[in-house]
């Protein structure tokens, strides 16, 4: 590896998604048309603190069943995961909080979604 710093976002986003992968298969941004169900896409949105990168994880978490089971239980294990997760690394530390886990109606009705959304502060040093 070489010694170059990561960017903060490039280093939470592979961070988490080491984390999310542990409990679901998880794509950023995008799933692949052929990607089997369950799986998860997350995004990291950036915020504004004189203090903090605020971050914020949404994980989208989709499951093609007529039961919700499964969707539910990857979002309690992710939030039991993620929440109050914190990490000091060389250049970085972090620590998560859970924010929501929210329905999502897809088009297609067949398709069960969650929405779950993390509040990451993390500080650069």
């Amino acid at each position: 590896m070489s010694n170059e710093k990561q960017t903060p976002r490039i280093f939470i986003r592979e961070e988490l998604k080491k984390e999310i992968d542990k409990v679901v298969h998880t794509y950023f941004l995008n799933a692949h048309p052929d990607s089997k169900y369950p799986y998860a896409v997350s995004d990291i949105k950036e915020g504004n603190d004189e203090v903090h990168l605020p971050y914020y994880l949404e994980i989208e978490i989709q499951d093609a069943t007529n039961d919700t089971t499964k969707v539910e239980t990857i979002c309690d294990s992710l939030k039991k995961s993620l929440d109050r997760k914190r990490k000091i690394t060389e250049n970085y530390a972090y620590v998560i909080f859970f924010d929501s886990c929210n329905t999502k109606i897809d088009e297609e009705k067949f398709i069960k979604t969650r929405l779950l959304t993390f509040e990451i502060k993390m500080y650069e040093y």
